[in-house]
């Protein structure tokens, strides 16, 4: 990988931080905003409302950067990697069944690790916590969807 094309992968992955940080406190605010304590377990509780926060960030990180990479693969603005992408082409057909495996998985820990922190959040510790989660998910699925992109 060039310096230009890793480059590009780092800005890709900075723009994913800070979009799914950002939607994930509007969410946040959206749903649970006026709570002073949130549920973790439960129908409402924040197990659950990863599934659908996973879904999304997921979906839209391998959405946005392949269709937007693809386009500047097209102008020339960025050079193609050599190799094969191991992701269905159809981007899609990616983006969704990354997503619905990764919402899965999610809910499972989720599930498994939550609890154990106890049976409420205060406000502030799920926001960081949601916030910190869209972030680092953002930035980690744009980093392999425009390693794919690059590819292919």
């Amino acid at each position: 990988m060039t310096d230009a094309q890793r480059r590009y992968v780092r800005t890709e992955m900075a723009v994913a931080a800070i979009i799914n940080a950002v939607l994930s406190i509007v969410f946040l605010l959206i749903v649970f905003g006026g709570q002073e304590t949130i549920a973790v377990g439960g129908r409402g509780g924040l197990v659950v409302d990863a599934i659908p926060q996973t879904l999304m960030i997921v979906l839209m990180s391998i959405l946005v950067p392949t269709l937007l990479t693809r386009r500047r693969l097209a102008a020339g603005r960025i050079e193609r990697l050599a190799g094969t992408p191991g992701w269905p082409r159809n981007v899609l057909l990616r983006s969704m069944l990354a997503a619905t495996v990764a919402a899965a998985i999610a809910w499972i820990l989720h599930a498994a690790l939550m609890p154990l922190t106890g049976a409420d959040w205060s406000f502030q510790t799920a926001l960081s916590f949601k916030t910190a989660y869209g972030a680092i998910l953002g930035a980690t699925v744009a980093r392999f969807a425009v390693g794919a992109a690059l590819t292919g």
